[in-house]
């Protein structure tokens, strides 16, 4: 193991093994014989229906595929992701934890945008659970007309096209239009 490794370790044990882990767990046992008198006291109305454990563990080995994911000038993160479908309660669940981990990784915000093709009929943005809603900043291509787009492009037969001009032809079969998207992917190769 390297040596920076261990003592990471060691300062972990040190910090669950101090005063504040006694704190914590002297807190905890009182929560859990006190129950209903602890939350009352907190100003919290409902009543407790059983103490549920709090020391999950969970092992699980998995990929987390996130689409695109930039680091930015401005320090934060910005995730990508690509939706043809409608957006879901799972997808945005999905989201959600694909952000929490990467700030957790990369100890920066992070901020998800979700770029929805033409097929998207349901918009949702946002979920609430409890009292946090998580939200994702939503680029909608149906939009954005496609032979508009390519009548613009081609519109000067001696024109050079630019990286940037590239991005929205890699689009355009994602977006609205009058012509199907096979036409369109073969106007743009």
């Amino acid at each position: 193991m390297p040596l920076e490794t261990e003592v990471i370790l060691q300062e972990d044990n040190k910090r669950r093994n101090g005063p504040a882990h006694c704190e914590d767990l002297a807190l905890k046992s009182a929560a859990a014989y006190f129950g209903d008198e602890l939350i009352h006291w907190l100003g919290i109305p409902e009543k407790a229906l059983r103490t549920v454990s709090t020391e999950i563990v969970k092992l699980e080995a998995r990929h987390m595929y996130e689409d695109f994911l930039y680091e930015m000038e401005n320090g934060m993160y910005y995730h990508f992701e690509f939706e043809s479908d409608s957006i879901s309660e799972e997808d945005l669940k999905r989201f959600r934890e694909y952000e929490a981990s990467t700030a957790r990784i990369y100890n920066a915000s992070v901020i998800t945008y979700v770029i929805c093709s033409s097929r998207v009929k349901e918009l949702r943005n946002s979920i609430t659970e409890g009292i946090n809603t998580y939200r994702v900043n939503l680029l909608r291509l149906k939009d954005e007309d496609a032979d508009e787009l390519l009548k613009q492009l081609t519109a000067d037969p001696n024109r050079t096209l630019t990286r940037e001009d590239i991005i929205p032809l890699l689009f355009s079969p994602l977006m609205s239009g009058y012509t199907g998207q096979k036409e369109r992917i073969l106007k743009c190769i």
